[in-house]
């Protein structure tokens, strides 16, 4: 069997089956541990922090710092500032530094395995200008669309950035066996194919970047290809990759009707979660499907769809436009609207997730970005193994707040990692002291985000929002459970994929609802409150009413205490469906960092004569077990633990063999008491060696108790 149909096989059937046995799992029991990235805003892992590294040009330890930025009187011409410019050895010292930084089970030494394939994903969407450039959109587009009328040198990845990675994996690393660049710019055609202008002067691989040292991929493969590690170097530009279908029929890039069926969108990490955009799935790379291991080399950037634009994005580039018909570009991914491209990107993103991530922030986009912003300056590199927090971090050195990422959700409701930046562990500088607000876009189509989930209690039965149906209800703190005038108060989830932050609240003539949630805030501050509901709602924050009858939105600005606030909505529905959007901003647009949208306020012990339910000493089942490799996959396996603490103290969770020997020490640390708690383990020992498959004891200890479970590996 070939290892497209081998890896096909293994994305279709048992991944699919996977997703079978979760969902059934997620319906019968609705623990933290069938989901353990679902993003409730509430989780804390202490145990099990994301790593993610932080470097910049003006580090104190390396053998020539710079500014991070530009001077003062460069701001508004970035591209003149020679003392921030930097050369190809001053940013393959950060990447280096970067690198090394990350010392965690995910670091890019562990990630590469002897033997991978290792893909580079630059991002190339445009190239230099030059004569028969640029025809897929009969425009230029390095220069075209920047305020200033400059190039926009912020708009690809730095080639020096992507250099150094390729550097470190043969002279440090050296365990790829080989390592390939691969894009597929939407703005350019590539020399020598039939598609291109016989009088075209260069492509994306083949133009030296004047801003980038006037390297040229092609360059780099010269620079490494004769390496000592025998490691094959090359490029691969996925316009011109053969695709694949579900079946594993492998098709030119000159055949622009398959006759089979795309690949159905993958749930890799068994969350139960399918597609996003379309049901029917893609065609594939046949490069993304074969290869064993995906950088991610972005560039930081600004953009008026996600806000924000790195490491999940980059996944236009692995459209088959080709499978689609004799069009160029990656415009089929608009089809169903502008607002859901982070569902078409987050759909094949699942197909081949990063591995790692090198976010090169030396240039970057702000503004209406990506093709019409204005380049910034700003001498950063971030890099983490976990995507979904390398991304985090990149937005909030932006400026973001990554609550507000639409995509980051989708990412973190299929496991792919966490924004949460209780569970992100910031080596290197820290984000305060490298973040520069990037000007957010004019237009932003899938963000800010609001509030996502929520309590709710109804529907009752009335044409007029006035009367009192909870009788107090501008005072009412409710809890899940509890009921009020024969209805229970429930929660509720915002359908991510289709309505993002819009709760739907059902139909029905003549109905309202209500919905309820604590607003945790770090500090007291003044915020914009932005609400709308189908069809008239009123609001209330801390017991007092914000707004008059007879309106279905509301901006204010409203004031939180320090701590806890509650928040009240009540929606009247005259006809049709009836729904319901609130949102928190600060001047920037942002969801306000320090705040929290829960469902339980953990201050509150008692209420009436009602105990709350009392946190338990617990040691949870590992998930999955048996843990395997992933199925098509080099690499370890790996698995979740999952633990409450009833009480604060030093918590030990140690990994045992059979026999009683210590295999691995997970946690040794003093911890608050909590739920959710959770730590990853990969099959490895202390010294960082492969454990055998067997059975394997994991073992609890805190304030005097123990709790021990098993757990089967698999190789």
């Amino acid at each position: 069997m070939s290892k497209i149909k081998k890896r096909l096989r293994s994305v279709i059937v048992v991944l699919g089956l996977l997703s079978l046995v979760v969902i059934d799992l997620w319906h019968t029991d609705r623990t933290p541990a069938v989901r353990s990235f679902f993003p409730e805003g509430v989780v804390a892992s202490p145990g099990a922090m994301s790593v993610v590294s932080i470097v910049a040009s003006d580090d104190a330890d390396l053998s020539n710092p710079a500014p991070i930025t530009v001077s003062p009187e460069y701001v508004d011409d970035p591209h003149s500032d020679m003392n921030a410019r930097l050369n190809k050895e001053q940013i393959e010292e950060m990447v280096y530094k970067a690198l090394n930084l990350d010392q965690s089970p995910r670091s890019i030494r562990e990630v590469v395995q002897p033997g991978d394939w290792v893909v580079l994903k630059p991002n190339i969407v445009t190239c230099p200008d030059g004569e028969g450039i640029h025809t897929a959109y009969g425009q230029q587009s390095w220069s075209r669309g920047t305020n200033r009328g400059q190039d926009h040198w912020g708009q690809n990845t730095d080639l020096r950035v992507v250099r150094a990675v390729l550097k470190y994996l043969i002279e440090v690393d050296g365990d790829a066996s080989r390592i390939t660049i691969a894009e597929g710019g939407a703005e350019w055609h590539k020399l020598g194919e039939s598609n291109t202008d016989p009088n075209q002067e260069h492509d994306g691989w083949t133009a030296h970047w004047e801003p980038f040292d006037s390297l040229s991929y092609v360059d780099i493969v010269n620079e490494f290809q004769d390496n000592e590690k025998g490691i094959i170097v090359d490029i691969v530009d996925l316009n011109y990759d053969d695709y694949v279908d579900k079946d594993g029929v492998v098709y030119p890039w000159t055949e622009h009707s398959p006759s089979g069926d795309p690949i159905p969108v993958p749930d890799p990490n068994g969350t139960g979660v399918t597609w996003f955009q379309r049901p029917e799935g893609f065609y594939v790379s046949r490069t993304l499907l074969e290869c064993d291991k995906l950088i991610n080399i972005p560039a930081m950037k600004t953009h008026d769809i996600p806000g924000e634009t790195t490491i999940f994005k980059q996944y236009v580039g692995t459209y088959m436009q080709n499978a689609y018909g004799g069009g160029w570009g990656k415009g089929g991914l608009h089809v169903f609207g502008n607002d859901k491209v982070p569902n078409g990107f987050m759909d094949l993103y699942s197909y081949r997730p990063t591995d790692y991530a090198v976010v090169e922030g030396i240039w970057g986009v702000e503004g209406n970005g990506p093709q019409t912003g204005d380049d910034v300056k700003l001498n950063v590199i971030v890099a983490g193994g976990d995507p979904v927090a390398t991304e985090a971090v990149t937005a909030q050195i932006m400026g973001f707040n990554p609550y507000d990422i639409y995509h980051l959700h989708l990412a973190a409701a299929k496991g792919f990692g966490t924004w949460d930046m209780n569970q992100i562990e910031v080596v290197g500088r820290s984000i305060q002291e490298v973040r520069r607000p990037f000007r957010k876009p004019s237009s932003w189509a899938t963000g800010p985000m609001g509030i996502v989930r929520w309590l709710v209690n109804g529907p009752y039965e009335g044409t007029s929002i006035d009367p009192d149906y909870l009788n107090g209800e501008a005072g009412i703190t409710p809890e899940e459970g509890d009921v009020s005038n024969g209805h229970v108060w429930e929660v509720a989830e915002c359908n991510l994929r289709d309505d993002r932050s819009t709760l739907s609240l059902g139909g029905g003539s003549g109905v309202i609802n209500y919905a309820f949630t604590w607003i945790k805030s770090d500090s007291q501050r003044s915020v914009y409150l932005f609400a709308k509901g189908d069809d008239e709602l009123k609001v209330w924050l801390n017991g007092e009413i914000l707004n008059e009858s007879g309106k279905s939105s509301l901006i204010k600005l409203i004031t939180l205490n320090e701590g806890w606030n509650a928040l009240l909505v009540k929606v009247l529905n005259t006809v049709g469906e009836s729904s319901v959007e609130v949102k928190l901003q600060d001047n920037d647009r942002n969801t306000p960092m320090g705040i929290q949208y829960l469902l339980v306020n953990t201050s509150r012990v008692v209420e009436g004569d009602k105990l709350l339910k009392p946190l338990s000493f617990k040691l949870s089942q590992n998930y999955p077990n048996p843990f395997p490799r992933t199925p098509g996959r080099k690499g370890n396996p790996t698995t979740w633990i999952y633990f409450e603490l009833a009480q604060p103290g030093h918590v030990t969770l140690t990994v045992y063999n059979v026999i009683g020997q210590k295999v691995r020490t997970l946690v040794d640390k003093n911890l608050p008491a909590g739920v959710n708690y959770s730590v990853w383990w990969n099959g490895k020992d202390d010294l960082g060696r492969n454990v055998g498959s067997g059975i394997y004891l994991y073992r609890l200890t805190s304030n005097g108790r123990t709790l021990t479970r098993k757990m089967m590996l698999l190789r």
